[in-house]
């Protein structure tokens, strides 16, 4: 799904007037990321939609970190007012002189009514179906790029232990060997493997063995490696599927405002998702 211009800075457009609104809402009432981030809760997410408008691969949108973003914007919904990263205590960054009762030294926090808890959910609401479909070509590309580049190595790995068992007893494929230690995309195992065979340690077999048996288990930490993304892209592509069935009054808002162009691009974007969940 290629995003046009147009459709990205009436995205971005929207997501920072929600953004705003929620930063200071926040602000106020001290909802804060936690676990050391002493900003407004909203700050972590918007900082994936700033590593976007600048255009450059940056790890903050990967797949997993998205797919984790999600998950905590649904959260967010549900419980507006709560922390979404576990064991935050609730702590203020700020100096401003603080209230105090005239009974003790308890500090006297002003706490969001049920109106300002129910507009910060619909906010939430709001940002989360926009930032799900915006950043879901981040993920995919994140995903794809990741899987096709471990699925090499693997295959790669798979290879160069097959030239090595044949070479047992037999260095007549010590060329095929090298040969396959070239191709692997890891400097530093390339470089490792290169000084093995440097210092002649194949002409050990128990240095082979251990030699093979090395690669199997860095072509099985690769394989859960892959696991581990696809989990991730699959909890991403779900998310954003449950944020999508609890927005659609949030969508029509919007085409009756004249945003049509964003609903249809929020439209094709879960239209891809549910085209991945069917295959």
């Amino acid at each position: 799904m290629k995003m046009s211009t147009a459709e990205q800075e009436s995205i971005v457009g929207l997501l920072t007037r929600i953004y705003i609104e929620i930063s200071e809402i926040e602000a106020q009432y001290q909802l804060l990321a936690g676990g050391g981030d002493f900003r407004p809760r909203i700050e972590h997410f918007h900082d994936a939609v700033r590593a976007f408008s600048a255009g450059t691969d940056d790890e903050r949108l990967s797949v997993e970190l998205l797919a984790y973003d999600l998950s905590c914007l649904r959260y967010l919904v549900g419980m507006p007012l709560a922390s979404f990263k576990p064991d935050s205590p609730d702590l203020s960054p700020r100096s401003d002189v603080v209230v105090v009762d005239d009974s003790g030294l308890t500090v006297k926090r002003g706490r969001p009514d049920r109106v300002v808890k129910e507009r910060i959910s619909e906010l939430y609401q709001n940002y989360a179906v926009l930032f799900a479909a915006l950043l879901k070509q981040n993920a995919d590309r994140d995903y794809q790029d990741r899987i096709d580049s471990l699925n090499q190595d693997v295959e790669d790995l798979h290879k160069l232990s097959a030239s090595i068992q044949a070479m047992v007893g037999d260095f007549k494929n010590l060329p095929k060997v090298m040969a396959a230690i070239q191709h692997l995309d890891e400097d530093d195992l390339r470089q490792q493997l290169l000084n093995f065979m440097q210092q002649q340690k194949y002409t050990k077999k128990d240095n082979l063995k251990k030699l093979m048996d090395f690669l199997k288990g860095h072509a099985g930490s690769k394989d859960s490696a892959i696991a581990g993304i696809e989990d991730a892209h699959l909890n991403y592509v779900m998310a954003q599927l449950g944020i999508y069935e609890n927005s659609k009054d949030t969508l029509k808002k919007m085409a009756a405002q004249g945003m049509n162009l964003v609903g249809k691009f929020v439209e094709n974007a879960i239209a891809e998702s549910r085209r991945e969940m069917g295959r």
